[in-house]
């Protein structure tokens, strides 16, 4: 029993998490990231002014720290659900700690791969 509760909690929090996470970093915030990101090294490599050159790479510094500070942020947001699972039900997650730690992440793998609505 415990067991088959440690995968249960994991496939909730896997759930939980992912649908978190997604909700503060969606997949439009990666592209719009690697296409800026691409045009912005394109240009970088082509310029030949010096004054050119640190004005689009500090753009690119900026573009880079939003970018992980916005995935800091959603996974440590997505993590405070699952911290209080981990110190409510501790015991039985203990017991059925790779059942736990296996769904928890079939579970956000198929959340983060779930294909998303589009907007009509």
């Amino acid at each position: 029993m415990t067991l088959a509760a440690a995968g249960v909690l994991g496939l909730l929090a896997g759930i939980l998490f992912g649908w978190l996470w997604l909700r503060i970093v969606p997949w439009a915030v990666h592209r719009r990231f690697f296409s800026a990101m691409s045009a912005l090294i394109r240009e970088l490599v082509r310029v030949e002014e010096a004054r050119a050159f640190l004005r689009l790479y500090r753009t690119l510094l900026g573009l880079v720290a939003r970018y992980v500070g916005r995935n800091l942020g959603g996974t440590v947001v997505a993590s405070l659900p699952l911290l209080v699972l981990l110190l409510a039900a501790s015991r039985v997650i203990e017991r059925g700690e790779l059942a736990f730690f296996a769904s928890f992440i079939a579970a956000m793998m198929v959340v983060f791969l779930w294909p998303a609505r589009r907007a009509s």
